[in-house]
């Protein structure tokens, strides 16, 4: 960690830690400190205009959902999405075909990884409804985090709770002396920062939305306040931000893809930040994220909404009626389906089932992702190519 910049930082102090690591034995260095989180900032015209743009970009995204005739057609592939890229940012990967059909009755083995992404996909869920009644607190993200990692086999301290023993932030198995970044001890100091944060975060304040999500989102991070998942909770935080400040009303928005692909200069704009006390390049950097994600979230609605048109027509030109539309718009929530499963959702005997998959298939709704005659699963492919695009 440079010691000399951030011993030097406006926004934050470094305080003098000691222990031991059963790896590496005694160690004796220093963590950094947040400030709290200020009630103005003083930005460069650039930055407000990038706040101004996201902000507009969420109105856009927001405005695309209330046109669908069903909003989930764009959330839960936002949240299929997000599920897997926010863990990969945090070194859990997925594949988008697994994760779906781990949810079937049917399926009967679920790797860690899928285990990982599939409790991030309900923590979220959960959290969207909490946060309809419920402030952003500490005891709500603890809670959050205790469920990430409730079924995971190797579980981290503290879970479930704020963490009570040091980390740090570098490669994997490296000795605090050489982390990249030390956040604050799991003492009193630690607590009191984050209930700190949960105040600001629920205080009205005339600063724009998206740049309050920006700032929390840093200071989130920067405090690290949970033994693991702090990335995942912390970004999962930025919409529930935006849902409490009625800045959007579907939770449609997913910041996790956009980081992936920039991950060095998203944790080096953050550690930048605390050295310098400027938040003109991480406001710019965060306000980037939400304006471009956005659009490739509208252009993904666009999409789904043109399969499903399309896919509706294919069915009415062979003139097939009744649950088989049921059926296909139940794709657009969930594109991996068995004939078991189909049979049982829509109330339906295998063989009437059976009928209707196959003429998905014929028609080139479904295809068959198993290639077995024996507990087939099908999926409607161009739905799970539009996720991946986004």
């Amino acid at each position: 960690m440079n010691v000399d910049a951030l011993d030097n930082s406006p926004i934050g102090r470094l305080v003098p830690i000691q222990g031991t690591d059963a790896r590496y034995g005694d160690f004796a260095c220093f963590a950094y400190l947040p400030d709290p989180l200020p009630s103005t900032v003083e930005l460069l015209p650039e930055s407000w205009a990038a706040v101004a743009s996201a902000t507009a970009a969420l109105a856009r995204l927001d405005q695309a959902c209330t046109q669908l005739a069903d909003p989930a057609l764009l959330i839960r592939p936002a949240l299929w999405r997000e599920a897997l890229d926010t863990s990969a940012l945090e070194g859990t990967y997925g594949q988008l075909t697994e994760i779906l059909e781990a949810q079937l009755p049917s399926s009967q083995f679920q790797s860690p990884e899928t285990r990982e992404i599939r409790a991030y996909e309900s923590v979220a869920l959960a959290a969207f409804e909490a946060v309809k009644e419920r402030a952003i607190s500490v005891s709500l993200l603890s809670g959050a985090q205790g469920e990430l990692f409730a079924n995971i086999d190797t579980k981290s301290r503290d879970v479930g709770m704020v963490r009570q023993h040091q980390v740090w932030i570098g490669p994997e198995n490296t000795p605090i002396g050489e982390a990249r970044f030390v956040p604050p001890p799991g003492d009193d100091r630690l607590r009191s920062a984050l209930e700190l944060w949960s105040e600001w975060v629920d205080t009205d304040s005339i600063l724009p939305a998206v740049l309050r999500a920006a700032l929390a989102h840093y200071q989130f991070e920067t405090l690290h306040p949970f033994g693991d998942g702090n990335g995942r909770i912390g970004r999962l935080a930025i919409v529930l931000q935006l849902l409490r400040a009625n800045e959007i009303r579907y939770p449609a928005v997913t910041v996790s893809p956009w980081l992936l692909k920039r991950r060095s200069e998203y944790q080096e704009l953050m550690l930048s930040l605390s050295c310098t006390g400027d938040w003109n390049p991480w406001v710019q950097f965060f306000c980037q994220a939400i304006s471009e994600q956005s659009k490739r979230m509208i252009d993904g609605a666009e999409k789904l909404t043109m399969w499903l048109s399309g896919s509706r027509t294919s069915l009415n030109e062979k003139r097939w009626t009744g649950k088989i539309h049921q059926v296909l718009e139940g794709l657009t929530r969930w594109p991996v389906i068995t004939i078991s499963f189909a049979a049982t959702q829509y109330g339906m005997t295998p063989m009437a089932a059976t009928k209707i998959v196959n003429h998905l298939v014929e028609v080139g709704v479904l295809d068959e992702l198993t290639g077995g005659s024996y507990a087939r699963v099908f999926g409607a492919v161009r739905v799970m190519e539009i996720v991946d695009e986004i």
